[in-house]
């Protein structure tokens, strides 16, 4: 990590009365809620768009279509 991004994750672990070990540990585990987070939603979103113009019974067949391993 260079220098001058230390620094700020010292100063930022500083100002919150942490380690900058551990401060940088949670805002990793925060950043990655987040990521599955918007995932999540995005997958949801898509979702929602299938089943308004396919039956669930077509896009359950169309997953397992492409799910299932070729033989």
């Amino acid at each position: 990590m260079a220098e001058d991004v230390w620094e700020r994750v010292r100063d930022q672990a500083a100002a919150t009365g942490k380690k900058p070990e551990d401060f940088l540990s949670e805002a990793v585990a925060q950043a990655l809620a987040r990521e599955r987070s918007v995932h999540r939603a995005r997958l949801d979103r898509s979702l929602d768009g299938l089943l308004r113009a396919f039956t669930p019974e077509e896009v359950t067949a169309a997953a397992a279509r492409r799910i299932r391993p070729s033989i």
